[in-house]
């Protein structure tokens, strides 16, 4: 997967952040932002890695630059975004077991770490997620780094929250160092009481994405609610997609890659302290077996 980088002067910062985020939202996780104002040169882009650079030149062209080849090209801004259309519904997730196993694969140890709103698509990204990554080679953890869930057609969503910023949501979407774990099994899908509790349970409420009142809950086909410790939020759709670096999950792969997770686990503290030890990895280190001899996962 191609890592980017985008460099923007001060004054198209909004589309920086709309160009990243319409990449990220289309699986180029490993895309980044930096001013002008701090690095202004192809250079640093090679120095750090990565393949391609953007330069945003006003609000209707960008410049492309491959780092390997050297290949320069200059395209119009439009012609870059990645189109939001709605998935066929074969596509979508649909089934209730399958969501729940999702459910406790994000929140048993993961955190909430970005979002991305298009014209009729929402998406949140979580890290540390309990499925299987078969992308790694060996030699790596094969806890999945990043798993994104988006929902199209009538898509809303409002974040809630018990802090004193009113503009938290931007910082969280703006800055990559942010991260809110998700409280340990308090991620639901398809649960309206649940939506119905958590939005009375926090002070404020951040209507991001077409959301009115509860009453939306009711008519909603889909929904995603989950607690993270000060924050929360709730999101719905007529679809749900889940999108990894490996591209779409269709919806018969989610429980094989749960189910590999564990064995993955037990493996993981079978093994640890030992001349063979996995790489370590924090999802499993924190999923502490009550037998550390006889480890024995969900499964």
């Amino acid at each position: 997967m191609k890592r980017t980088l985008i460099f923007y002067n001060p004054e198209y910062a909004d589309l920086a952040i709309k160009l990243r985020d319409n990449y990220r939202a289309h699986g180029h996780e490993e895309t980044d932002i930096v001013s002008v104002e701090e690095h202004d040169d192809i250079e640093y882009a090679e120095k750090m890695m990565y393949d391609e650079a953007v330069f945003i030149e006003d609000r209707d062209t960008v410049t492309f630059h491959d780092t390997e080849s050297g290949y320069t090209e200059r395209r119009p801004f439009s012609d870059v975004l990645y189109n939001d259309s709605k998935p066929d519904s074969h596509e979508a997730i649909i089934s209730r077991d399958t969501l729940n196993i999702l459910a406790d694969a994000i929140s048993d140890v993961g955190s909430w770490w970005c979002w991305h709103v298009g014209d009729d698509m929402l998406q949140l990204e979580f890290c540390d997620v309990q499925l299987y990554d078969e992308t790694k080679v060996k030699e790596e953890t094969h806890t999945t780094d990043v798993l994104a869930v988006r929902f199209y057609g009538h898509v809303f969503a409002v974040f809630l929250d018990d802090l004193n910023d009113d503009n938290w949501h931007e910082h969280f979407r703006d800055d990559d160092s942010i991260l809110y774990q998700v409280d340990t099994y308090e991620m639901v899908f398809d649960d309206k009481t649940a939506a119905e509790s958590l939005l009375n349970d926090y002070r404020n409420h951040v209507p991001v994405k077409d959301f009115k009142g509860a009453e939306k809950l009711v008519s909603a086909k889909h929904i995603l609610c989950a607690r993270c410790g000060e924050v929360g939020f709730i999101v719905g759709g007529d679809e749900i997609q889940i999108v990894g670096k490996k591209g779409q999950y269709m919806e018969e792969e989610i429980e094989p890659l749960s189910r590999k997770w564990w064995e993955y686990w037990k493996d993981y503290w079978r093994l640890r302290g030992t001349r063979d030890a996995l790489t370590k990895d924090y999802a499993c280190e924190v999923t502490i077996p009550a037998d550390k001899k006889n480890p024995q996962g969900n499964w």
